[in-house]
């Protein structure tokens, strides 16, 4: 029905044509550049920028993830071109999106986004929402308060402030997965685009609270979008502040809550310690000391040993206390993180010798990807508070 009404909507800019002298023909033009975006915006956007085929080896393997593959092209179309985009602009979520594109050294994302629509120039706010992007995409940690009250200042309601920030934070994911997957491919990387490395910190695995920086939801007052978009998140945690500050935009918590599910706890493929194990040390090189407890301590629990771990985390990456499986997701997990486009299809022998099939790289690629959005999200909206 969408794809009907994107070319119902071209075929009469077509009829009009003739009436509209250079005017029309300018707009007509205009016009078609929206609908094909439209159009791309329907299809599976991860494919289309690879080059996939219908049939190919790597489409095969992604439909056997079709619940990954469906919620992270629900999430680009509710951040990105959403049918109601509320306070913050479709020009402004497609400038934002670019701006990240290219810091992250992706050309091919960012041309996508480029070719969205007009420039977000003409938004007065920019100036404002362009640094707060770079600073969420590259050094999440630095993000304080007072970048929330600005962004308050400025008109954005608490529900813009979590778009924003939610749409910022997820490029660095669909980047992370172009990068895998074009390492599953057996191409090169795409740039060399480096993504700074947090300043040491300490991390822990004992428990570790989160106190937002915008006020979150009441759960007993939330609307039916908003507890519809909860109940798509694991269930442990849907009531958490976290998850409560998340549902100021549920329309992007939704799909980004399903996705996360699809991530973690999808059946078969890596196991599910060595999801944990990866997501703590993406965790450790974005410096975030929540996301690094909670995950550290799983892994501790589904494996019943905490020693490895705790090494890794008082040692740093060069600990020699992991299996060399474990070392192997780790040294992954830490590269793709910091340098997505550096990643070849090299990095991924020393992961195929430990014998990690290729529904498990594929596994270890979204596992990576969804914590450079959880880290920046966790790392912007609000402050880690450690015990």
């Amino acid at each position: 029905m969408q794809r009907s009404t994107a070319v119902s909507a071209l075929l009469q800019d077509v009829s009009s044509l003739n009436s509209g002298g250079a005017f029309g023909c300018r707009h007509f033009f205009v016009r078609v550049a929206r609908a094909g975006c439209r159009l791309m915006a329907m299809t599976d956007l991860i494919e289309t920028l690879l080059g996939l085929s219908p049939g190919a080896p790597l489409t095969e393997l992604r439909a056997e993830r079709a619940d990954i593959r469906r919620h992270t092209q629900g999430a680009y179309r509710e951040l990105v071109t959403p049918a109601e985009p509320g306070g913050l602009t479709l020009p402004e979520r497609a400038g934002l999106a670019l701006r990240v594109a290219r810091g992250e050294g992706d050309a091919r994302l960012a041309a996508h986004f480029e070719s969205l629509g007009p420039a977000a120039g003409d938004s007065g706010r920019m100036p404002l929402l362009l640094p707060y992007a770079d600073l969420v995409a590259r050094q999440a940690g630095q993000v304080g308060q007072g970048h929330i009250d600005a962004l308050r200042g400025a008109g954005l309601s608490p529900q813009d402030v979590v778009a924003v920030t939610q749409l910022v934070a997820f490029v660095p994911f669909q980047v992370r997965v172009l990068a895998g997957l074009r390492a599953m491919l057996g191409a090169d990387g795409v740039g060399e685009a480096v993504h700074p490395v947090a300043a040491p910190v300490r991390f822990t695995m004992a428990e570790v609270a989160w106190s937002p920086r915008v006020p979150p939801v009441e759960a007993d007052g939330a609307t039916p979008a908003q507890l519809a978009a909860l109940d798509a998140c694991p269930p442990a945690v849907r009531r958490s502040t976290y998850f409560l500050t998340l549902a100021l935009d549920p329309a992007s918590l939704g799909e980004r809550g399903a996705l996360f599910n699809s991530v973690m706890y999808a059946p078969r493929g890596l196991p599910r310690a060595e999801r944990e194990l990866a997501t703590a040390a993406v965790s450790m090189v974005n410096g975030c000391v929540y996301c690094c407890s909670v995950h550290a301590r799983r892994f501790a629990e589904l494996t019943r040993d905490p020693a490895p771990m705790q090494r890794l985390l008082d040692e740093g990456f060069g600990t020699l206390a992991l299996e060399p499986r474990q070392a192997a997701i780790v040294a992954f997990a830490a590269k793709l993180t910091a340098a997505p486009g550096q990643v070849r299809g090299a990095d991924l022998v020393p992961l195929r010798e430990e014998g990690l099939a290729p529904l498990a790289l594929l596994d270890l690629v979204h596992a990576i990807a969804m914590f450079a959005n959880a880290n920046r999200l966790m790392q912007a909206l609000g402050d880690s508070v450690p015990p």
